[in-house]
């Protein structure tokens, strides 16, 4: 099991408390990122950065992988991966198993940037992500899925995201692709597309994305209590899916900073909230 806890010092610094590998995932910290929208979002220099890598291939058919996430009172962490998690099969064909437990205090932050998650064929995979939220925490979550490598069916892949916020429940989905799945390549799952993505946002002080979000072909946006917003979209490849969640995320953060603008008194800037979108591709 790899462990990962920050907590904030006397000063109300971040820093991080617990960093303990359990391979094959292995945690590092990393240098601050650039200014960007998930800096801008998070809107503190304190922040503690981590990137989760794999010490090997998987996970692969018969692993089972755990980590734990602890987000301390007032303390501020982004939590990213460095390369996409590639769901192999196994030699005996049996199931693999991944389990991520993340509570974040009262008052803390987290942005949870996992990177693309991709089935390949012939994988039997569960991933059950619980993430408990305590009063005026915040968080991001992003989640990308790659429906098999290029060219090929994907394999058996489940995944449930439950989010509990102040002892209630605020989020609970569930998506399965893949061989014994019916229907899941259908118009009520997936359209046939390749790739699907969510986008998680709670954000106590934040305000509800302006409607323009929801532009984007086969994305649908949704105002949850919290105050929430889910974004979630379908895609023909992961770059266009990525594409999309991050103009989601762009637009919600400029959201929350127009309504921080509004809530300072005369003549006071937005609480530092710093926002820079990368240049579209052409």
């Amino acid at each position: 099991m790899a462990r990962l806890a920050t907590e904030a010092d006397p000063r109300g610094r971040t820093r991080v408390q617990i960093l303990r590998s359990g391979w094959p995932l292995m945690l590092r910290t990393t240098l601050p990122r650039e200014p960007d929208v998930v800096t801008g979002w998070v809107a503190r220099d304190d922040v503690a950065q981590v990137h989760l890598t794999a010490a090997g291939a998987g996970p692969i058919g018969g692993d089972r992988l755990r980590l734990e996430v602890r987000v301390g009172q007032g303390s501020a962490l982004i939590l990213g991966e460095v390369s996409p998690t590639l769901l192999l099969p196994g030699p005996h064909g049996e199931r693999s198993r991944t389990e991520i437990d993340i509570h974040v205090a009262a008052g803390a932050t987290l942005a949870w940037l996992p990177e693309l998650v991709i089935a390949a064929q012939d994988c039997r995979h569960r991933t059950d992500i619980r993430v408990t939220l305590h009063a005026g925490a915040r968080l991001l979550l992003r989640e990308e899925i790659l429906f098999g490598r290029h060219q090929e069916q994907p394999g058996t892949f489940r995944q449930r995201l439950r989010v509990v916020r102040d002892h209630r429940p605020l989020y609970d989905q569930e998506l399965a692709v893949g061989p014994g799945t019916p229907g899941w390549d259908g118009p009520a799952v997936t359209a046939g597309h390749r790739s699907a993505g969510t986008l998680l946002v709670v954000d106590p002080d934040g305000s509800a994305p302006a409607p323009a979000t929801a532009r984007a072909p086969h994305t649908a946006v949704m105002a949850l209590a919290g105050p929430a917003t889910m974004v979630s979209t379908l895609a023909p490849d992961t770059a266009t899916l990525r594409r999309r969640l991050d103009t989601a995320l762009a637009r919600i953060v400029t959201g929350r900073r127009q309504a921080t603008v509004q809530r300072s008194p005369r003549g006071a800037g937005p609480a530092g909230i710093r926002v820079r979108v990368p240049p579209r591709r052409r």
